[in-house]
């Protein structure tokens, strides 16, 4: 058994230098993630601008859209009443 002593200790060595290197891994990858946090919160105040104007489009788009709908419904309305009064 004394033969195997040897490379038990390599393999423990490999073992212990494969966890370091995990732990290290992973600890750049934590610090990623964090960078990556702290970006999208510089730029949250940009986003929320995005968004607003986004809506801002889209509540114009919408107003827009009624009062055509408006119109048309209106002018239905017009012939239809003076096609009653003929």
């Amino acid at each position: 058994m004394n033969q195997f002593s040897p490379r038990k200790e390599e393999l423990e060595r490999k073992i212990s230098d494969l966890e370091t290197t995990l732990h290290d891994l992973k600890r750049q990858v934590q610090e990623e993630v964090e960078a990556g946090q702290h970006d999208a919160i510089d730029h949250l105040e940009e986003y929320l601008e995005q968004a607003d104007n986004k809506y801002a489009n889209l509540r114009m788009f919408l107003v827009t859209v009624l009062n055509e709908i408006r119109t048309r419904f209106r002018d239905d309305s017009d012939k239809d009443s003076g096609s009653l009064k003929q």
